[in-house]
């Protein structure tokens, strides 16, 4: 019956706004997960819980979460739990898993008008699936983060639900106390919420919304102060606006579909920039534009406007002095209104690729998706310990054959537990899993030095999920490397999703890590989520997409002549580090949205003249180091030793410390250094370029003082070179993008990129 409504009231909106609204569109629900359950999943009906929409569940979902710990999994069958009071997560806790079964499994408000269904105190590392919270028009917030326990990062809300609610989905307020960062929400649905998710202080950095969908709330992504990405994702009568962005640091709006709504995106701050990629704003009904931005350079590109007021402009600004950079973008009325075209507005040409092509009927969210299938337990069925004093090596390998064996998606399970493991572990073979329940699931190299934790080799659909690989919190161990995948040239594909292996803080971008080497052109490999040190060797002809990839740094070297792979990173965080990034013998690499915070240093690209150029093309929230009285030297954003090639760097942001942002190249072999689309916030630009390199500026600005001065004066940063060969090269890099985008939406949402019906 649901369904048939929301088809009715699809036909209904397409009469009303020129059939820019397809019925079949509304369609999308929630996933029904079907899990086996985990030996180490805690069941909330063995407390009592009945889940039959009548009994009040709260007491026995509360006991459940009272025992949780660290590396816990709390378990909700299918069911519909009715809820009367808040239930409450206290930490710290890290590597916590709550997990449902997608829209069969319910948490149903029936307490009092204003109430919240679910707060959040202190967690990381952890990970909410499969859930569905009705407000029933009642509660105010479905998910409330607050925290005076932790700061929490890297937590994750994938295939949840949330629906009626009079404030919001998910609220995060940090009232002076931890923040939350390095969050996402993955293919998830907001329904009739006064806004879908709020962050709304300092330290909300990092927010990844991906596969998601946003139907008839006031705002949909409402950020003030934090920063966020939003990406594959769909609005549908938003009442206010789709996205409020008010950030402190650099964002972005990639991919996504507007059908409906009173305006697509609200921005406003002077210091942070914006891109729009490739989005489609269809039938928008307010007075005024889809889109008002008013502050740091914006850069737009492969968007289209259309059924929107009569007359009214796709674009408008409320600055005068508005820097914008436009590529070929479309609109039924005016693209720009008087204001915005008026300001400083930076005409880029196409390149040779295009845009996805996105329509009114486009969508991302999953209603079907894979879970594992037979679960092979190495404790039950292998007699694996866990207990970091036995030698697990044995029962996990005999655990990993035997997922191979069965084949069928089947998953060679690891509970949560510290496995010592003495020799190498081994994958290859197709069609199989192997993980743990996350962050507390810990291998333990005690092999002998230099070894390695785990070689994948030639994998054909082969996941790697939520599992601890010889990180740093996982113990002290003296092995070279925690996951080596090597390849022969035959077709390859693997998925590594939330794998945690050492980086993180060490400063020692070398070391250990995860590991690529000798991966053709048909090797593919999709990381949905990964923290630690990346190193990719003699890579170039493969396909390598990084979702969200944290902490540690990434390392790209390799001298094969052949380079037509991708080599590309979606979300990325780089702190505490000693440079972010190394790009070696003039290799390539694309980045959406990379950000830097309390780095020695930033990005080192070195090469020699005899091998084939390069092309990084890099944009960024945030560039940011933290530079030791002692070594007044450091905090050197790029460091340019004979690379050959092209660096394409923006939009970004550099951020305050330190005040020169140090650009220094040297050797003989020819480059171009361009900067587009940046805001130097109260920093200013100083490039030390020998006569091989050159240096193009397009579009950036300068906000704030720097010893006094004005940056935004003309000279600080350099006068734009508006000619048509620096516009040029910025078209190259938006080339990048695109390729970027293409392989996301290919490799992560290829429903997407089916053929649409009104497709001009």
């Amino acid at each position: 019956m649901a369904s048939s409504a929301r088809i009715l009231c699809g036909m209904l909106l397409g009469l009303v706004f020129g059939s820019v609204v397809p019925a079949a569109a509304l369609a999308a629900e929630l996933p029904a997960l079907d899990w086996e359950p985990r030996s180490d999943w805690v069941n909330v009906q063995a407390h009592g819980a009945r889940g039959d929409g009548t009994a009040d569940d709260t007491a026995a979902i509360q006991a459940a979460l009272d025992r949780v710990v660290d590396g816990s999994g709390v378990y909700l069958p299918r069911g519909t739990y009715r809820i009367t009071a808040a239930l409450s997560l206290k930490g710290p806790l890290v590597g916590v898993l709550v997990v449902g079964h997608g829209r069969d499994t319910i948490l149903a408000w029936d307490g009092p008008a204003g109430g919240r269904v679910f707060t959040d105190n202190g967690v990381a590392y952890s990970r909410f699936v499969g859930l569905l919270f009705d407000g029933r028009g009642k509660a105010a917030i479905g998910f409330h983060h607050w925290s005076d326990a932790r700061f929490e990062t890297e937590v994750r809300h994938q295939h949840c639900g949330f629906r009626d609610f009079t404030d919001a989905g998910v609220r995060v307020a940090r009232d002076d106390r931890f923040a939350l960062a390095e969050t996402s929400f993955e293919n998830c649905l907001f329904e009739r919420c006064g806004r879908g998710v709020a962050f709304t202080s300092f330290n909300d950095y990092d927010y990844t919304f991906d596969g998601c969908e946003f139907r008839s709330c006031d705002i949909g992504v409402e950020c003030v102060h934090g920063n966020a990405y939003v990406r594959n994702c769909r609005f549908e009568g938003s009442r206010i606006e789709d996205i409020h962005l008010a950030p402190e640091h650099g964002c972005s709006v990639r991919r996504c579909v507007s059908v409906g709504s009173s305006r697509f995106l609200q921005f406003a701050n002077s210091v942070s920039p914006v891109t729009l990629q490739n989005c489609l704003v269809a039938g928008w009904t307010g007075a005024g534009e889809a889109v008002r931005v008013t502050g740091a350079p914006v850069l737009v590109f492969d968007c289209t406007f259309r059924g929107g007021p009569l007359g009214m402009p796709a674009i408008a600004s409320g600055r005068a002095a508005q820097r914008l950079l436009l590529s070929c973008n479309r609109s039924e009325g005016p693209l720009l209104g008087s204001v915005a075209r008026q300001s400083a507005v930076y005409h880029i040409p196409p390149g040779p690729i295009e845009g996805q092509v996105l329509s009114a009927e486009t969508r991302f969210l999953q209603d079907s998706v894979a879970t594992p299938g037979k679960v092979v337990d190495a404790r039950r069925d292998f007699g694996a310990e866990g207990d970091g004093v036995a030698d697990d090596t044995a029962a996990l390998q005999c655990c990993i054959e035997a997922a191979r064996e069965h084949g069928g998606d089947a998953l060679a399970y690891l509970p949560s537990g510290r496995y010592l493991v003495s020799r190498t572990l081994t994958l290859s073979g197709h069609n199989y899993r192997f993980g743990g329940s996350g962050f507390l699931t810990r291998l333990v190299w005690r092999g002998e030095p230099g070894g390695t934790l785990l070689a994948v080799r030639d994998p054909d659909r082969v996941t790697v999920e939520h599992i601890n690989i010889g990180s740093h919190d996982a113990g002290k161990m003296d092995n070279a490397v925690d996951v080596l995948q090597t390849g022969s040239g035959v077709p390859s594909s693997v998925t590594y999703d939330g794998v945690f292996v050492y980086g993180m803080y060490q400063k020692k971008p070398f070391t250990k890590g995860m590991r690529f080497e000798q991966l053709g052109p048909a090797a593919v490999v999709r990381m949905p989520h990964v923290q630690g040190n990346l190193h990719i060797r003699d890579c170039g002809r493969a396909t390598i997409l990084a979702g969200m990839s944290f902490e540690g740094s990434v390392t790209v070297e390799g001298r094969e002549a052949l380079r037509d792979g991708l080599l590309g990173f979606l979300t990325r965080l780089s702190t505490l580090t000693a440079h972010g990034l190394y790009v070696r013998d003039n290799q390539s690499v694309v980045m959406s949205d990379f950000y830097v915070e309390q780095a020695d240093d930033g990005f080192v690209f070195e090469g020699t003249p005899d091998l084939p150029p390069g092309r990084v093309t890099i944009q960024g929230a945030k560039v940011h180091f933290t530079v030791p009285k002692d070594a007044p030297q450091r905090g050197t954003a790029l460091s340019v030793d004979n690379y050959r090639g092209t660096l394409l760097l923006g939009h970004n942001q550099y951020y305050v410390e330190p005040v020169d942002v140090r650009i220094r190249q040297r050797g003989e072999a020819s480059v171009d250094v361009v900067l587009f689309g940046t805001c130097f916030y109260r920093t200013r630009l100083d490039p030390e370029l020998g006569p091989a390199a050159r240096l193009v500026l397009l579009g950036n600005e300068g906000v704030g003082e720097v010893d006094g001065d004005r940056v935004g004066k003309p000279e600080v940063p350099a006068a734009d070179r508006l000619t048509q060969d620096a516009l040029a090269l910025v078209a190259e890099a938006l080339d990048d993008l695109r390729r970027l985008g293409e392989a996301d939406l290919r490799l992560n949402h290829p429903l997407a990129l089916r053929p649409p019906a009104d497709a001009e």
